[in-house]
């Protein structure tokens, strides 16, 4: 007589089915877009769950699983008592607030949780992602990174980073409020700085490669963009690189001191208009468009796609207008 199987099962969800009675434990539950289940039965026990655009609010009754992926799904909180061993991917998850305390899972994916406000303590993953939660104020005090990588883009209201802890890649590109790395926190790959407080790397970083928004840079680049030179600008070959140093060296700057060539010229409100152009190696022109605000009385350089002839063609294009001739302000501010 052959032997009855024993080996975990799979468990497919169609989009609108309930799930009444699931056996336990399974190796895996598919439920992508499912629009029935609003949560989990009690002490599931699952190798792998993808529940991702699901309806699915709430996680909790003891839930034990190795990896959950429930990304760009309802989940409004995963509770206490659910254990996850290694991978929890949650992007996209506009509404959830609440994590498990008992949260150990290695690698963390929160990515554009817009609600989430806090994070539980004794978190000790190797990736930790939480680029775009913008509402996390900041890291637990115990956070304890476990050399991987910890991204922490246009994160604008955390301020500080844990006081320990080591880690190959940090991102915090937009976190304005962060202005050091302290010196029991370790970095040993890359740090990318792009809108930080960063002005400088400390000592217990030398070394490290620097990174603007992906972009690898130097310290010049990074940290003292007015050491650039015009020639260095327009010689650089990769465009990418190219595009960071004249951020950083400011467009208009760049403008006046490449002799940019004059497309057109004319006036509004705020004064004087001129549409710049200069022609750069292995890519496409760069043409800017300088404007003046009719009530502070600034100037500002606005980069404009190379296709634009005209002042008011550019200047319609950024207030998001296909068509010059739909762009007609009664009043520019």
């Amino acid at each position: 007589m052959p032997r009855r199987s024993t080996s975990p099962t799979r468990r497919v969800l169609q989009p609108h089915e309930t799930l009444v009675e699931v056996a336990s434990p399974l190796d895996r539950l598919d439920m992508p877009r499912n629009k029935a289940v609003r949560t989990l039965p009690d002490g599931l026990v699952c190798h792998r769950i993808l529940a991702s655009e699901s309806r699915l609010e709430t996680i909790g009754g003891g839930l034990r699983c190795r990896e959950l992926v429930v990304d760009g799904s309802a989940v409004t909180r995963i509770a206490d008592g659910v254990r996850i061993d290694y991978r929890l991917s949650a992007r996209g998850c506009h509404r959830l607030k609440a994590l498990p305390a008992s949260l150990r899972a290695g690698i963390v994916d929160l990515r554009d949780c817009l609600a989430l406000e806090e994070l539980p303590p004794g978190l000790s993953p190797a990736f930790l992602e939480l680029q775009g939660c913008t509402a996390l104020g900041r890291l637990p005090d115990d956070l304890a990174l476990r050399g991987g990588r910890l991204n922490l883009r246009d994160c604008a209201l955390i301020d500080a980073l844990p006081e320990r802890g080591m880690v190959a890649q940090l991102d915090i590109a937009g976190c304005g409020r962060i202005d050091r790395v302290p010196e029991g926190f370790r970095v040993t790959s890359w740090i990318d700085v792009a809108g930080s407080g960063v002005t400088a790397l400390p000592a217990h970083l030398d070394g490290i490669g620097l990174r603007w928004r992906g972009v690898p840079v130097d310290a010049r680049i990074a940290f003292r963009p007015h050491e650039l030179g015009i020639a260095e600008i327009l010689g650089e070959r990769n465009a990418e690189r190219r595009r960071v140093m004249l951020e950083r060296f400011g467009f208009e700057a760049f403008m006046t001191a490449a002799e940019a060539e004059e497309l057109d010229a004319d006036r509004d409100p705020g004064g004087e208009r001129r549409l710049l152009r200069v022609v750069l190696d292995n890519d496409e022109p760069l043409v800017c468009v300088s404007v003046g605000c009719p009530s502070t009385g600034r100037r500002y350089f606005l980069r404009v796609p190379p296709t634009m002839t005209t002042c008011h063609q550019a200047v319609a294009w950024t207030a998001g207008f296909d068509d010059p001739a739909d762009y007609a302000p009664l009043i520019e501010t």
